[in-house]
This record gives C-alpha cells, structure tokens and sequence, in this order.
C-alpha cells in the first residue's frame, strides 16, 4: 500500500500522478455524460417556463438550449479538472513574457463563461421569439408577425454588446466607464462615416412605426412590383413577380412614394370592344344592356358598379368601353375573373350575331407618267 502511494506521489510536470488521475478522470467522466446532463437541465428549464411556451413543442426548447448548454457544462468540467493541477510560475504564455499560464487560463475560461452564458440569454431570447410568433398567428393582423423578428435582432444585438463590455471590464479589468466615453467622443465621426448605415436604421423605425407595409404584402415602388419577405436593419428583402430577390435599402422605402398593393379590395378593368360599322344600332344598344346586366349580377364584380357604354365611332370600327372592378386584391385571380368575363361577353356577341371589326388598310397605286403610252 505504501509503494501504491509512494507511486500516487510521483511528481510530473509539478504535479503528481494523483492530481493527473485526477485531472484526467475528471475530463473523461465529464465527457461521456454532459450530453446527457445538458438535455435534462434543458428539459428541467422548460418545464419551469411550460406555462408561458404557448404549446410550443418541449423538442424545440430543448434543440435551441441543449448546445450552450453541453458548452458550459463542458467549461465547468474543464473548470474543475484544471483545479486540481498547478502550473508552474515560470511558465509564460510567450517566453520571457508578462503572461503566466496560470493567469491565461483563468481569463480565458472566465471569458467562455461569460460567451456561454451569452448564448444561453440568446437562444432563450430566440424560444421567445418563437412563443410570440405562435401566438400572433393565432391573430388576425400579421403585424405582431413583422415586428418580433425585428425585436428579436436588436434585443440579441443588445446582449452581445453588453457582454463585450463585461467581459473587457470583469475579465480583463479595463474601465469601461472610460472606454464608453472614448467612444461616445469618437461616435461623431463615426456617425458621419456611417451615414447611410444609420439613415437606413433609422428609416427601418419609420417602417416599424408607421407600417405602410408588412411582410407578405404585395408593393409597388418606382415601377417594381413585388411581395417583402423580410424587413432588417439596413434593407428589405422583396421578391420580384419574375421570382428575382430584390435588396431594397430601407431608405429608399421612406422617400418614394410606395403603392401598397395589398390594401386594395378589388382591382380595376378597362377594355373596348370594336364592332363593325355596319352593327345595326338596335344590336349595338342590346349588347350594351346584356354586359351591363352580366357585370351587375355576376358574383366577383358586384362590390363597384360596372360600365358599359358607347364609347365613339372610329375610323373603322364601333367602339363599347367596359369598366368593371373584381372583387380580389390577388393580381391572378382578378386575371382569372377578367378571363370569364371575356368568355361571357363573347357569348353575348355570338346570341346577338355582332361580330368584331378588323383593321383594313386600303393601298393606293402610284402609277409613273412617263410609262403610260399617251396619243397626245
């Protein structure tokens, strides 16, 4: 037993074979079980929070935490194996540096636990995020929809700013108080470097504000039509009707006017209809009061009144103008609408037998004097 012991309190690496065992067991055992270890803290967490999880899946909780989680269990295994081993003073981080070995491992585990638990507050913020987004499904109005992720990013920008500073300030002991006050001296010119940046940020809180569109509508500016995806930061994702995305700056949103296709409730058609000029005017006014009569009792155009009438007399034709609204923001669908309606208004021409002018152009000759054979 004493040759045992004797063996236990061999020294290596100033330490001994003990406090290796010791070391290494500690990482091995903590090895195999902190996977399990970070699932059932993350289940017991939710279990805490059920109430407020709006039927969110316990799956995603446990997905979204299980990882920070796994790593700062993995620090605290790293954390107790390191205490039970020394280093020596001698040993620098750079030879013949200030540094010791000792001194960087505390600071840098201390730095990881402060990143780790950063990423514990974020996912927690992100499982929130997603409570709220299951119970503004439940609502009518997509706006709750537009605004958490917004709040979302700039929450998670707030913590990773304010962990930099605690661990500059706690870690490596530096005044912050001073720091932030540099920078809000040298914020002006920072300011003035990022103009644009912070004219589009600022622009994105007019969007917030006022909300001239939300995600999922369908708009118009300077001459593009499109359906916004997301709104950010600095930019708006927008895809075009041609499936192109388009990166709008949220600035250019604020400044030009915008047509919010998504407000309409129906959507306007106008349209002639040519006759011959030689369609009896008996025809001509029976038409007319069959399509008035089709566009007021047809179900998809009956929330605006509809127009039929006897427009002018061309050059070669009888000329009807129609004008009528389909009862649907959708662009295709008001497109399927007007379809019926021409199938419809051509069987009205068919009962009446009206047919449709066709252009007709007349050329005249141009004949040459000089080869015309002349008596004179």
């Amino acid at each position: 037993m004493n040759k045992f012991e004797k063996i236990l309190r061999t020294t290596f690496l100033n330490n001994s074979l003990e406090n290796w065992l010791w070391f290494l067991g500690i990482l091995l055992i903590g090895w195999f079980f902190k996977r399990m270890f970070s699932v059932l803290v993350s289940r017991i967490a939710y279990r805490l929070i059920k109430q407020e999880t709006q039927n969110v899946p316990a799956a995603n909780f446990v997905d979204l935490l299980r990882r920070p989680v796994e790593f700062i269990i993995t620090l605290l295994i790293i954390y107790s194996a390191v205490d039970e081993i020394t280093f020596p003073r001698k040993w620098r981080i750079i030879p013949f540096g200030k540094m010791r070995v000792s001194e960087f491992a505390d600071k840098l585990l201390d730095t990881l636990f402060v990143v780790a638990i950063t990423w514990i507050i974020i996912r927690l913020v992100k499982f929130f995020a997603l409570v709220f987004l299951k119970r503004a499904e439940e609502n009518e109005t997509k706006t709750d929809e537009h605004l958490v992720p917004f709040f979302r990013d700039i929450i998670i920008a707030l913590i990773v700013f304010c962990s930099f500073f605690l661990i500059l300030g706690f870690v490596f002991r530096q005044d912050v108080i001073s720091l932030i006050t540099g920078l809000g001296i040298g914020g002006v010119a920072l300011a003035l470097a990022a103009r644009a940046t912070l004219e589009n940020l600022f622009a994105s809180f007019t969007l917030f504000t006022e909300q001239p569109f939300i995600v999922g509508d369908d708009i118009e500016l300077d001459k593009m039509v499109g359906k916004v995806e997301k709104v950010g930061f600095r930019s708006t994702r927008i895809r075009h009707v041609d499936g192109s995305l388009i990166i709008v700056p949220n600035q250019m949103l604020v400044s030009q006017t915008l047509n919010n296709l998504s407000e309409r409730k129906d959507r306007r058609h106008k349209f002639f209809i040519r006759l011959k000029l030689e369609t009896p005017i008996e025809k001509i006014k029976k038409v007319i009061q069959d399509i008035q009569q089709l566009l007021d009792n047809h179900a998809l155009t009956t929330e605006h009144e509809g127009h039929v009438k006897f427009d002018e007399i061309g050059d070669y034709s009888v000329n009807l103008i129609v004008v009528f609204f389909a009862s649907t923001p959708d662009y295709w669908e008001s497109k399927s609408i007007r379809e019926e309606m021409n199938y419809l208004i051509g069987n009205i021409l068919k009962e009446n037998s009206v047919e449709l002018a066709t252009p007709t152009t007349t050329l005249f000759g141009i004949t040459d004097d000089k080869n015309i054979d002349s008596d004179y």
